[in-house]
């Protein structure tokens, strides 16, 4: 045999041998990948429950549990959220508690360090001591129920392989840490507000601090009618611009999304059934799997039958229907924290000020784990008040926050599982605890309301919109808001109810819940005047198209303007645009090249004005950003640009509002005026498509593939009209639902049910809710079914 032909063959035993570990080493990867996915058919014992359980998924994997008692109900829930979910509830529980690096090591820790200043697991653990006995005991068999459901998996979630880590048991305070995380999502806003607009006042004119954060415009459409009707602001001299930029720097930075929601009902007088209906959309950050998991829970006596979402490490139905009544939430952004400027002791810089004299700052040391690397030590500081917070100019700050109080998360809302009117519905709002939401309520009598859901501060006299000084006992929160206290409203005279984050309440009522950083009233306008344009004999479809409506109501001043500007230019660069513009469709359609154009420009303008406003603050705080500051700035930029005054243009323009206008339009269409991009494809589609994206997607190779929902084009927008819809945040679900006919209700859900990639139902739905198919709110037919059975 000669010496070729040798080395050939040992070439090809080579080249086969490695081939064959490939494939090997792949399949022994697929299998511990299938290994994690989550028993869907069988039967299961154990000691935990008292009576036989019956967990019933039909195609798309939503399920019914059906159960002799509610503890029961309570364990079956926490093993299939487990199964289904538990890197997704680790996460948030480790985001809340700031745990994360210990998973990611130091990646997270910044995030770990800004959030364990709250100190969340040793809240919960004060917070759950409040308990019933009753609820305590659902809730320790809910956290049974997952453990039982992680040991029940043939191997650890795949997640916790690419991590190389092993995922730790569940405990009672991980699942209020849960709703810790929620109070981040939904209501560290408010909280940031209020150091945006600290840092504005510090450093801008007053009279035009005053400007930028109207508490009132032109879009407000509350259910409680203003006493005086909306007048335009009057725009101040130009001298409170002494100081400012004389020419237009380039910044980064758009509007703030705003975590929210739409909710609306309508009564039995104008609907089909008799029945009033609900519908409720909530706007989320979106990810593979989606947040919320549909879920029916049913005893088997037919004393409990109610379905909606659950939020995965929690026991309740969060949204839903209980054949009786239904509920849904927007976030309120009425005012739940306030910002303590403190009086340190000039003598001894570790005591400050308070009503009985100073006192000494307590001082917790907390460890962060961190993967790979030695635990990071750091000292909270807290005060009577809450803990110790630095502004950007060193000067120290004590925030006073529902969140950290223990009445802010509680067990509250398992009452909404038998509640059986709207009105009884209502008296049980102080008690739920959860961030403080607008409770949009209907019910099968007809009935429809309105109120607060969650613990709402009650204040001395004062103003309260900024930071102040608490030290003498004149400011400073008394206790709670309780039912007869808040503001509400019950069976209207117009048989219509609506919020969208924005301003609800009018006059002694909004005084008395403040403003804590709301949605301008453009997109709640738009649904107050969709439900008006509605007559009788109203079924769910009806109330579903209004979450579809991307109508560019808010959007038509601009286009207008737009208009004008570009038929006034003689640079010929902007002429191609004009038709495209006239012909904008007047829609967030998917394929309209004049919708993009038009948001675009307004963009631009907003990010030229913003720079030249607040320069001043942007050089004395490097975190001032006027867009978290307020969410209403629309109205004062619109009177600048409508109203054109001398003196509010950096000196480069020569108070040219035209040649401003241009230029701004020219920087946000850029891709086409370089002819980088062709007209034709400029459309609001290829900017507003669809990425939602595993947390580890961006992280592993390939794993994108598995996990990741397909990106496509989108029609509405990230914000001011009722169809919300931005690359990885937008309608976190969509119900419209009649309580006591669920089964003509509508539910619809980004990413699916499972989190498992290799689940035959993972993403199923998705398409659906991408496309705004009408889906049912009930789960459909069974397809696997499993037993859980007590030990006999």
């Amino acid at each position: 045999m000669s010496i070729k032909t040798t080395v050939m063959k040992t070439v090809k035993w080579l080249f086969g041998g490695a081939g064959l570990v490939i494939v090997v080493g792949v399949l022994v990867a697929y299998m511990t990948f299938r290994a994690s996915l989550p028993t869907l058919d069988g039967r299961i014992i154990t000691s935990e429950v008292q009576q036989d359980i019956l967990v019933e998924r039909d195609k798309n994997g939503n399920a019914t549990l059906t159960a002799g008692n509610r503890l029961d109900l309570a364990y079956a829930t926490g093993f299939i959220h487990a199964q289904e979910r538990f890197f997704q509830i680790d996460l948030s529980r480790r985001m809340a508690a700031g745990e994360l690096s210990e998973l990611f090591g130091p990646l997270a820790l910044k995030m770990d360090q800004k959030n364990r200043m709250h100190r969340f697991r040793t809240r919960a653990k004060t917070a759950i001591l409040e308990l019933s006995d009753s609820n305590r005991a659902l809730l320790k068999k809910y956290v049974a129920g997952i453990n039982d459901g992680l040991k029940g998996l043939d191997s650890k979630p795949f997640e916790y392989w690419l991590l190389q880590q092993e995922p730790q048991p569940w405990t009672e305070e991980d699942s209020y840490l849960v709703i810790y995380s929620m109070f981040f999502a939904l209501q560290s806003g408010t909280i940031n507000t209020e150091w945006q607009r600290y840092y504005l006042e510090d450093s801008l004119d007053p009279r035009l601090v005053k400007f930028l954060l109207p508490n009132k415009t032109e879009w407000d459409a509350p259910l409680q009618p203003d006493a005086e009707p909306w007048t335009p602001q009057e725009i101040p001299s130009a001298t409170v611009l002494k100081n400012h930029p004389t020419e237009l720097a380039m910044i980064t930075g758009e509007e703030a999304d705003v975590p929210g929601s739409n909710n609306w009902a309508v009564s039995g007088k104008i609907t089909k059934n008799g029945a009033a209906i609900l519908s409720n959309d909530m706007h989320l950050g979106i990810r593979a799997p989606a947040t919320w998991f549909r879920l029916r829970l049913k005893l088997s006596d037919d004393s409990l039958d109610i379905s909606g979402v659950s939020l995965p490490g929690t026991p309740l139905i969060i949204v839903g229907s209980n054949g009786s009544v239904a509920w849904g939430y927007t976030n309120s952004f009425v005012d739940t924290s306030d910002m303590v400027d403190l009086k340190i002791n000039p003598d001894f810089d570790q005591q400050y000020m308070t009503p009985e004299g100073y006192k000494d700052f307590v001082v917790y040391d907390e460890e962060i784990k961190v993967k790979d690397a030695a635990p990071v030590r750091l000292k909270v500081r807290e005060t009577i008040w809450g803990p110790v917070i630095e502004a950007d100019n060193g000067k120290l700050f004590a925030l006073k926050w529902v969140a950290h109080q223990p009445q802010a998360v509680n067990m509250g809302l398992i009452r909404m599982e038998t509640v059986k009117t709207v009105a009884d519905a209502m008296r049980l709002a102080p008690g739920n605890g959860i961030p403080a939401q607008n409770a949009m309520l209907a019910d099968v009598e007809g009935n429809i309301g309105w109120i607060h859901f969650g613990a709402l501060p009650k204040r001395k006299p004062g103003n309260y919109e900024r930071a102040g000084d608490w030290s003498d006992g004149t400011l400073g929160w008394t206790g709670w808001l309780n039912f007869d206290e808040r503001p509400k409203v019950f069976n209207p005279a117009n048989d219509r109810l609506w919020s969208a984050n924005s301003r609800v309440v009018s006059g002694a009522d909004y005084a008395n819940v403040g403003d804590g950083g709301a949605d301008i009233g453009a997109r709640q306008k738009q649904i107050r005047d969709d439900l008006m344009r509605l007559g009788t004999g109203l079924v769910e479809k009806d109330l579903y198209a209004i979450q579809l409506d991307n109508r560019a109501v808010f959007w038509d001043r601009w286009q207008q303007q737009l208009l004008l500007v570009l038929n006034s230019s003689n640079d010929g660069r902007l002429q191609p645009f004009i038709t495209a513009v006239k012909n904008w469709g007047g829609r967030a359609a998917k394929s309209s090249v004049g919708f993009r154009l038009v948001e675009n420009y307004r963009k631009s303008v907003y990010r030229g004005l913003t720079t030249f406003l607040t320069g001043p603050c942007t050089v004395k705080f490097k975190s001032c950003n006027y867009n978290i500051a307020t969410h209403q700035m629309d109205s004062p930029f619109w009177r600048l640009v409508d109203q054109r005054p001398i003196g509010w243009l950096p000196a480069e323009f020569k108070d040219d509002w035209q040649a401003f206008f241009e230029q701004r339009a020219l920087a946000a269409w850029a891709p086409v005026v370089s002819g980088e991009v062709a007209l034709a494809d400029y459309t609001w589609g290829a900017e507003n498509r669809s990425l939602i994206r595993h947390p580890l997607s961006q992280s592993v190779p390939l794993l994108s593939y598995l996990t990741d929902m397909r990106p496509a084009m989108q029609d509405g927008a990230r914000g001011k009209m009722p169809h919300i819809a931005g690359n990885s945040f937008g309608q976190s679900e969509r119900i419209v639902v009649s309580p006591g006919h669920e089964k003509d209700g509508i539910m619809n859900m980004p990413a699916g049910q499972s989190g498992h990639p290799l689940s035959p139902y993972y993403g199923a739905g998705h398409e659906d809710w991408l496309t705004g198919k009408m889906t049912p709110f009930l789960p459909g037919d069974t397809k696997w079914s499993l037993q859980i059975a007590p030990e006999r």
